[in-house]
């Protein structure tokens, strides 16, 4: 059996770094901005890196948090993992990796 690494977190409330090395990303949880849809990205390579993951989030007058599991060992990173928000606004977004 394979050793797990530890999981940490990082929240952020606009675009920008979660994590500056090789990881996993694990999780994350979308908080959305009230009635505004928005689309994020999360980049290997910085704000202008390769998409891993891109997700749509639709505008809702009573914004509920979204909670997303990456099945497996989640995504692999190579060398950073990067926020880019695109389109739209979310109040925050806090992300789980190791």
């Amino acid at each position: 059996m394979a050793m797990q690494t530890d999981v940490k977190s990082k929240h952020l409330g606009a675009a920008g770094s979660i994590y500056a090395d090789r990881t996993r990303l694990k999780g994350f949880i979308v908080a959305p901005g009230t009635s505004t849809a928005c689309t994020f990205e999360f980049r290997d390579g910085g704000a202008s890196g390769s998409v891993l993951l891109k997700m749509d989030v639709p505008s809702n007058a009573n914004p509920n948090s979204l909670s997303i599991t990456i099945p497996g060992e989640g995504i692999l990173f190579l060398t950073n993992v990067h926020l880019s928000i695109p389109v739209g606004s979310v109040t925050g977004i806090t992300a789980f990796y190791g």
